[in-house]
């Protein structure tokens, strides 16, 4: 019988891969996905800039917001996931492998968002973005029940990888797989998870990381829907 942590990393890497499956489609809005996308890796450094700057945060700051976030990035990585699965069943806690499907499950609802957003853009003719016109799409095409459940999640995987990182079984057994893994083509796959356990490990305050990235996503998205013409505050 297939454990709990298992079956859901199953079911959010088959949402991901139907998110693969309509980006590759005729009809996808791609140029303003792409627009989008590169607009928000640009908001999202700047937002979290000064986490950048302290010792020992930029990657942490690097994995949770752009690894996690998604991109078209993914589509290789959930290739391999899939593959490799009986692998990773079989070698790591079960609790380990619920965690990752977290992971997938906000990379999944990210791109999810990213692509209604596109789509609106894609009905008013537009391409590039400014501050003013983000927020406009962003209150037209999502709403806020479901954002809020984003910003949530992406609280709760902090939480749970910091808990993760403090099994020493855990990471000697991600470590583990590091040769394995790229002997059978999946090193990209195995780098992502053991950059990041790595990039919490390191963090002096991983309570303090976690609470600063949801405060001020909540406040921006708070801001957003009511409104506000400056949500990030610049």
């Amino acid at each position: 019988m297939i454990k709990p942590g298992a079956q859901r990393l199953r079911e959010m890497l088959a949402r991901n891969h139907a998110i693969a499956q309509r980006v590759q489609e005729a009809d996808f809005p791609l140029t303003q996905f792409n627009s989008l996308q590169q607009w928000q890796r640009a908001r999202i450094a700047r937002s979290f800039e000064d986490l950048a700057q302290r010792r020992g945060y930029r990657p942490a700051v690097q994995f949770f917001l752009n690894e996690l976030y998604g991109g078209l990035d993914f589509q290789q990585r959930d290739q391999d996931m899939g593959r490799v699965m009986p692998v990773m069943i079989h070698f790591l806690p079960d609790r380990t492998l619920g965690t990752m499907s977290e992971a997938f499950e906000l990379q999944a609802v990210s791109l999810e968002f990213d692509m209604s957003m596109a789509g609106e853009m894609a009905q008013r003719g537009q391409v590039g973005l400014d501050m003013q016109t983000y927020c406009e799409v962003y209150r037209a095409a999502n709403d806020q029940p479901g954002r809020e459940r984003q910003i949530l999640l992406i609280r709760k995987i902090g939480y749970d990888l910091d808990k993760l990182v403090r099994w020493p079984l855990v990471n000697y057994l991600v470590r583990l797989l590091r040769g394995p893994a790229h002997a059978a083509g999946f090193g990209n796959l195995q780098e992502f998870l053991e950059n990041g356990l790595a990039a919490f490990r390191a963090l002096e305050d991983p309570a303090w990381f976690i609470e600063t990235i949801y405060a001020r996503e909540w406040g921006a998205m708070k801001q957003m829907f009511d409104g506000a013409r400056q949500p990030f505050g610049f």
